[in-house]
């Protein structure tokens, strides 16, 4: 993979998975700008000047993950409003500010972090599952829109990642679900081979890869499966 002077935006770059996206593109030859806003109102004026100091970028990363852990009688319209600010408006804000700005070049790649909780049932999670499903959906949408232009948009649904396992809440939340490193047959996911899809989709290696999510999970299998499969294999 090569992204040699490619000009890459990432929206996040304030934890470790982050981090190791922005040092895998950089090593691959990318020039990184980091972004990290939440207040909606502030995108635009923002990525205005942005294109228009430094010029229409060639990919777009969104990585901010806001996950949650709330049983639904304590989901109050506030904090779903911020789950879902933060995992969905802030990237469709961001997404819309580039196209009016005309601040992609041709041939682009966006590409935006999901989860497996978009497409996998989880206790105390539906807030978060909610956000990054519309996320994908808007994925979609975005590659029909955008593909007059050549620009690929997709997403990345991550599963368990070692780095996201320093994280108190999300060990809360393997505790509930019965644990989610258990799940995932070929165990964490290294954040380095998170960074490694988010590098392909945005390198050269394929034009034709659009409006899809790509998993990377360890082969994540329901508990319902493996609950299964242990009493099969005790017959």
């Amino acid at each position: 993979m090569d992204l040699t002077d490619k000009r890459i935006l990432l929206i996040g770059g304030s934890n470790a998975l982050d981090e190791a996206i922005f040092r895998q593109i950089k090593e691959l030859g990318a020039k990184v700008e980091v972004y990290e806003e939440r207040n909606t109102a502030h995108i635009e004026s923002y990525i205005k000047q942005l294109v228009k100091s430094n010029g229409a970028f060639d990919g777009v990363v969104f990585a901010i993950v806001h996950s949650d852990f709330k049983p639904l009688q304590f989901v109050k319209p506030g904090n779903l409003n911020e789950i879902l600010n933060d995992n969905f408006n802030v990237f469709i804000e961001v997404v819309r500010s580039l196209k009016k700005a005309k601040g992609m070049e041709n041939g682009a790649s966006i590409v935006a972090m999901s989860s497996i909780s978009s497409i996998k049932a989880m206790k105390a999670k539906m807030a978060f599952c909610s956000s990054k499903a519309a996320l994908d959906a808007a994925v979609r949408c975005l590659a029909v829109e955008f593909a007059n232009d050549g620009i690929r948009v997709n997403s990345v649904q991550k599963g368990g990642v070692d780095v996201d396992f320093e994280k108190k809440h999300i060990q809360s939340i393997s505790a509930i679900n019965g644990g989610l490193v258990q799940h995932q047959i070929l165990g964490l996911t290294k954040a380095e081979e998170v960074a490694n899809v988010i590098a392909f989709l945005l390198s050269d290696a394929t034009k034709t890869i659009t409006g899809t999510s790509i998993v990377i999970d360890g082969g994540s299998v329901s508990y319902t499966h493996l609950r299964a499969h242990e009493t099969l294999r005790h017959l």
